[in-house]
C-alpha cells in the first residue's frame, strides 16, 4: 500500500457525510457510499483503477437505489405549499370596501395586500373576516366568513 490510501478515501466519505447535513438531497451521501468502497479496494492492496471502479459503481448503485428511498422516506410531506397556493384556505381581512355589484375589493391575506373578487353579492365591509377558496392569476376569490 502506497502512502495508505484507505484512509484518504475514509476520510473523504466522512467528509461527505458531514457535508450532506448542509447540503440536503442524500447525492454527498452515494458519494460517500463510493468513497468506503473505494477504500475497501485501497485496503485490499488495489491499485488506483480498481478503486476508481468501485467509487462508480457503489456511487451510480447508491444513487439509482439509497437516494429513492432515503428522498421517499424524508421528504414525504406535501403540507408546505409553494409561492401563491399556500393562500388556499387562509383566512384573510377586508382592506377595501367590495363593490356588491363588481364583487371586487382587496382582501390582506398572507402578510400582503391583494386584489380580491368574492364569491357571493354581498356587501363586505373593511374589517371584515374573509376565506381564500382559490386563485385567478393574481386576484384571490374569496367566500364570507360569518363573524361572530
Amino acid at each position: 500500500m502506497e502512502f495508505f490510501q484507505w484512509h484518504w478515501w475514509a476520510g473523504l466519505a466522512i467528509v461527505l457525510l458531514i457535508a450532506e447535513i448542509f447540503i440536503p438531497g442524500f447525492f454527498l451521501v452515494c458519494l460517500g457510499f463510493g468513497c468506503v468502497g473505494a477504500s475497501a479496494m485501497a485496503a485490499l492492496g488495489l491499485g488506483p483503477a480498481a478503486q476508481l471502479i468501485a467509487f462508480s459503481i457503489l456511487s451510480l448503485a447508491a444513487f439509482f437505489t439509497i437516494r429513492p428511498l432515503l428522498l421517499k422516506r424524508m421528504w414525504k410531506d406535501p403540507g408546505v405549499r409553494p409561492n401563491m397556493d399556500a393562500l388556499l384556505g387562509q383566512k384573510g381581512r377586508v382592506t377595501q370596501d367590495f363593490d356588491p355589484g363588481l364583487r371586487l375589493g382587496r382582501v390582506s391575506a398572507g402578510g400582503d395586500d391583494w386584489r380580491a373578487e368574492c364569491t357571493t353579492d354581498k356587501p363586505l365591509r373593511i374589517g371584515d373576516t374573509v376565506l381564500v377558496v382559490r386563485l385567478d392569476s393574481n386576484t384571490l376569490i374569496v367566500e364570507p366568513l360569518i363573524n361572530h
